[in-house]
């Protein structure tokens, strides 16, 4: 997949912009707050219709209370290019995909992207919940059933959750274990051959990146190994009551990253997290391309960041045999970045995105 162009009203800084991207790698460099975040994000909402930086209903100009990013995305050669638009208006995000109004999973499955950013270091330091995230996209995008069990698993969860609240009869509360059950199983299979196929991958993208071997992926389904979440529901039924939430299941699910065994976010500098978490990015985007013959688009925001010359160098090094759309910003045009094949590189200025060389 990537962007033909993209065009947006009253976002953020901007109060209009015209992007027109390279088909592969684009550069966009700037003095700091002129703007090349933003682009990015702007990118990612129109692709998400959501925000990495903040609450959605934020981002709109001062003094305007809607934004419209407008794109044109094309994938599979011979395919007309798609029209998205994405509004936010009377406190609310509308899709419409062709001209037609669609959902934001219907918005997800049409524009793949994925991202790594200054605040990408949570996805090792925070808590479990970024981590469910990251492999649910995954997921999302390689198995088709994923999304309605998902959905099915939350709404029951809801309801017991409720009945537990509400110190409802045992009867009450376990009318939802046949349908958490089957969900819960369901997901947790989904989950656990998507982490065998990244586990797989990943490491090969950390040795390029860092030299690494003995990093690996562990994934923890969120209760007791060996038990079926039926019994498990029986099991932590006076537990749940008390605490008045259902504590084990699919929404404990967790994704450990370890070295030798050990957590590897207390064994690594932030320059180190950012290239694993690059790995993992360029594994997933790797899994859907198996998939589905395509690549998803990468963001990758502030290029040099934290990163020695050498590890700039192996980065842009995959960042290039990326078969798929990539957006950089960068303080600067480096003669690191110059010197790569088939790019653009624009430069933003008061509010302006320009266009300055095509290679």
């Amino acid at each position: 997949m990537r962007f033909r162009r993209a065009k947006a009203q009253h976002f953020r800084l901007f109060q209009a912009f015209d992007f027109e991207p390279h088909p592969r790698l684009n550069f966009v460099t700037g003095a700091n707050a002129a703007g090349k975040t933003s682009l990015l994000e702007a990118l990612y909402v129109s692709a998400r219709g959501d925000s990495h930086r903040g609450a959605i209903s934020t981002l709109a100009t001062d003094g305007q209370s809607s934004f419209l990013i407008d794109t044109r995305i094309s994938g599979v050669e011979g395919r007309p290019d798609d029209k998205v638009e994405v509004r936010w208006q009377d406190r609310r995000v509308a899709v419409r995909i062709n001209n037609q109004s669609a959902g934001l999973s219907d918005l997800v499955r049409r524009m793949p992207v994925l991202l790594i950013d200054p605040l990408a270091h949570r996805l090792i330091e925070e808590g479990p919940g970024i981590r469910r995230r990251f492999i649910d996209w995954g997921v999302f995008h390689m198995e088709q059933e994923f999304h309605d069990q998902w959905r099915r698993f939350n709404r029951a969860l809801r309801q017991r959750n409720a009945a537990l609240r509400a110190q409802a009869s045992v009867r009450e509360i376990d009318s939802w274990s046949p349908e958490l059950a089957v969900t819960a199983d369901s997901l947790t299979a989904m989950r656990e051959r998507y982490l065998d196929r990244l586990s797989l991958l990943a490491p090969k993208y950390w040795q390029s990146l860092v030299d690494e071997t003995g990093w690996t992926l562990a994934f923890v389904r969120g209760w007791r190994d060996g038990e079926s979440y039926a019994d498990t529901l029986i099991r932590t039924l006076e537990g749940d009551r008390n605490a008045g939430h259902t504590r084990e299941g699919p929404h404990r699910a967790e994704l450990r990253v370890l070295s030798d065994n050990s957590l590897l976010k207390e064994r690594v500098s932030r320059g180190q997290q950012k290239l694993l978490i690059a790995g993992l990015m360029l594994a997933q985007g790797e899994l859907y391309r198996q998939k589905h013959e395509d690549a998803p688009v990468l963001l990758l925001d502030d290029f040099a960041a934290e990163l020695s010359m050498d590890s700039q160098q192996r980065l842009l090094t995959q960042l290039q045999a990326w078969s798929g759309q990539s957006v950089i910003t960068a303080l600067e045009y480096s003669p690191l970045l110059q010197a790569t094949n088939d790019h653009a590189m624009f430069h933003v200025e008061h509010g302006e995105i320009t266009l300055k060389k095509t290679i």
